[in-house]
């Protein structure tokens, strides 16, 4: 009977030894489980390196010890290193001063010269040091733990830990967790560079847009402004044949000077037969009464008659020009009148090549001074209004004139239309740009549905609307795919690209058009269903889902066979955020692939409780 109790406790003793190895391989494998879920949660949120690797660190320290953490990169053919990421209680200011050439003569160069992981305490680095395949560089450590980082069986990388504490070691379980978070690192590092690199050319691709289309507008101004002064100059030359008289075109050219600049002071002189008199056809003063007939004298109008040039005089000028004797001030000179202007403009009225007069303005406001592209066009004015002048001697020849300069001007004009309808395309085509950028920006490249950016735009978007309205019926279906993995790894990555492509056609054919489609990264899509009427409305479109994927692919020339597992979460009032609705979504589809894949799961609360359990290592 003794003998017999005891066969029965070693027995029992076996078979519990047998369930303690099993539940520490479950924790390990639980645990691993987890790391690889923050690990994909990390590559799918952070799109900024510099906020990658402390991500990374904080993960793997949750899970080992792990103060001491740093990650370098290694070119195997230009055999460099270089390091990205190091944070260490000791050498934190050391390894500034540390060329990185270095690594490679330490455990770090060791690592990827072997591709092996490697656990080192102290004897054995010791070994290594003593056997020459490395050097002592640092402070040393109590026991060091590096993998390599690996693409294509080709080492990228080296990640590593160590720790100074003599009481603590690294063991077997530590190096296969720290090798799977490793393997995956590779594929999240890739992904996070991809959406940064893809965040910072969709800015520089803004910027360009904003520049060229600061310059366009810039560019659509002058044109106006050339527009504007092209016609201003038409209408001058249209008024040489049209004006009635010669005040009525005075009139009229001093409208469009207007137009162009402030004209609110302005007068025509003209000299007399004998060439010692001016008259004054035009003139309009703010503080003087209509000039009349005088002689010559010494003013701004005579000054610009012995020049034969136009001439623009502000106060400094005057002051000049005074001094040398040119002109007089104090005179009963229409020009300069008992207020002196602070800015005078002044042409000659040329008649081949002689001057009959001048047409001028004048401002008296401090802040305002003429230019001398106003100069220029107050040149040309002048001009013209000595063709009129030449009009009254001979019509022919003024009708001559006015046929070519009609015609001049049509050929500028129609230039400057061609030069508009150009920009106008160029706007188009701006635009068709910054709609595609648009689209690329928020939506998948490979499937075209939405990306994770735009669907979470558009999930709290509708979280608040149904927090606005009580009314509002709806459902968030997560899929995850079956066997994906095994066929991009088969088959290869096109035919997986193909595969994912095939599943967002037939996924869209099985949703209703006011449903949102999205696809988050790699294997993973989900549905926003909207305006439900109840809950089996959602699970009638997750059964046609499932249906429609269920059915054999054929890529090129390839037949698989794939399914999807399916979690709902309807939308309840305890929701308090959106990202709720997804997560929760998330759990009910685990639930799914865990029952069996190839179905659908509603939501239940234990779900979640379940998930808070397994996290607490319950």
């Amino acid at each position: 009977m003794t003998k017999q109790l005891a066969q029965q406790l070693q027995l029992t003793l076996a078979k519990c030894r047998r369930l303690t190895t099993l539940v520490g391989r479950y924790r390990q494998a639980y645990t691993t489980q987890g790391a690889l879920l923050r690990l994909s949660e990390l590559a799918s949120t952070i799109s900024d390196m510099r906020e990658f690797y402390p991500a990374i660190h904080n993960m793997v320290s949750d899970l080992l010890k792990a103060e001491n953490f740093y990650v370098v990169f290694y070119d195997a053919a230009e055999q460099q290193y270089s390091l990205q990421y190091f944070s260490d209680e000791k050498d934190q200011q050391l390894i500034k001063q540390v060329p990185s050439s270095a690594f490679s003569r330490g455990l770090t160069g060791y690592v990827a010269k072997t591709g092996e992981p490697l656990l080192c305490d102290m004897q054995q680095f010791e070994q290594l040091v003593n056997s020459g395949a490395i050097e002592a560089q640092g402070s040393p450590c109590a026991h060091w733990m590096g993998i390599p980082l690996s693409r294509d069986k080709h080492t990228i990388g080296i990640m590593a830990i160590q720790s100074y504490d003599t009481d603590y070691r690294y063991n077997a379980d530590d190096l296969a967790l720290f090798c799977s978070i490793g393997t995956h690192t590779v594929t999240a590092l890739d992904r996070v560079k991809s959406r940064e690199l893809l965040e910072i050319t969709v800015r520089e691709r803004t910027q360009q847009l904003r520049t060229i289309n600061s310059s366009l507008q810039k560019e659509i101004q002058e044109r106006t402004n050339a527009e504007k002064l092209q016609a201003a100059l038409y209408e001058i030359s249209e008024l040489t044949a049209c004006s009635r008289d010669m005040y009525s075109f005075y009139l009229a050219v001093h409208q469009v000077l207007s137009g162009l600049m402030p004209a609110d002071n302005c007068y025509i002189a003209l000299l007399d037969a004998e060439q010692k008199k001016l008259t004054f056809p035009f003139y309009l003063d703010q503080y003087s009464p209509p000039a009349t007939e005088r002689p010559l004298n010494c003013g701004f109008t005579e000054y610009v008659i012995r020049c034969g040039e136009a001439r623009l005089i502000n106060s400094d000028e005057a002051s000049r020009l005074v001094g040398a004797g040119e002109i007089r001030r104090g005179m009963a000179d229409p020009s300069k009148p008992a207020r002196y202007s602070t800015s005078w403009l002044g042409a000659p009225l040329l008649l081949d090549r002689k001057v009959i007069g001048v047409i001028a303005l004048q401002a008296y406001d401090q802040d305002y001074q003429y230019s001398e592209s106003e100069l220029s066009l107050l040149r040309f004015v002048s001009q013209h209004i000595a063709v009129a002048v030449q009009r009254k001697l001979t019509a022919e020849k003024q009708k001559q004139h006015q046929e070519e300069l009609e015609r001049k001007v049509f050929e500028s004009t129609r230039e400057l239309r061609q030069t508009n309808l150009f920009l106008r395309l160029q706007v188009e085509e701006r635009k068709k740009a910054e709609q595609k950028l648009f689209f690329e920006a928020n939506h998948d490249a490979l499937t075209g549905l939405a990306n994770r950016q735009m669907f979470l735009q558009h999930l709290k978007q509708q979280f608040a609307l149904s927090r606005r309205q009580n009314n509002v019926s709806m459902a968030l279906l997560f899929l995850d795919l079956d066997r994906f993995k095994l066929i991009n790894d088969s088959l290869g990555h096109h035919i997986g690209d193909a595969f994912l492509v095939e599943t967002s056609k037939r996924l869209l054919s099985a949703v209703r058009d006011h449903d949102v489609a999205a696809r988050l990264g790699g294997d993973e899509f989900v549905v926003l269903l909207q305006n439900l009427h109840q809950l089996s409305d959602a699970e009638d479109i997750a059964q046609r889902i499932i249906d429609k994927i269920r059915q054999p692919y054929l890529l090129e020339s390839h037949r698989v066979q794939s399914g999807v597992s399916i979690g709902i979460a309807p939308l309840q009032p305890e929701y308090q955020q959106a990202d709720a609705l997804l997560r929760d979504a998330d759990a009910a589809m685990y639930h799914a692939k865990a029952l069996g894949r190839g179905r659908y799961v509603i939501f239940q609360h234990s779900m979640r409780d379940q998930m808070l359990k397994a996290l607490a290592g319950e």
